[in-house]
């Protein structure tokens, strides 16, 4: 009997590890997923900037707003 019970001792142990494992990576992809979302939002914003600075040299030169180079 002793045995028996060390063995579901065991897979307790083992199911708990696993279920505190599947958390940390549920909040870890969140996490990422949240990370990912604000890159790419800034990344969005840093490319309108170099679109506007780019748009702003094109007049500067004299180049017009045609947009197509």
């Amino acid at each position: 009997m002793s045995t028996s019970n060390q063995m579901h001792l065991d897979v307790t142990v083992v199911m708990q590890e696993a279920n505190a494992l599947e958390d940390h990576y549920k909040r870890r992809n969140l996490y990422l997923a949240q990370s990912l979302s604000v890159q790419k939002a800034e990344n969005q914003i840093l490319l309108d900037k170099i679109n506007g600075l780019e748009a702003d040299l094109r007049l500067a030169r004299g180049e017009g707003g045609g947009g197509s180079e």
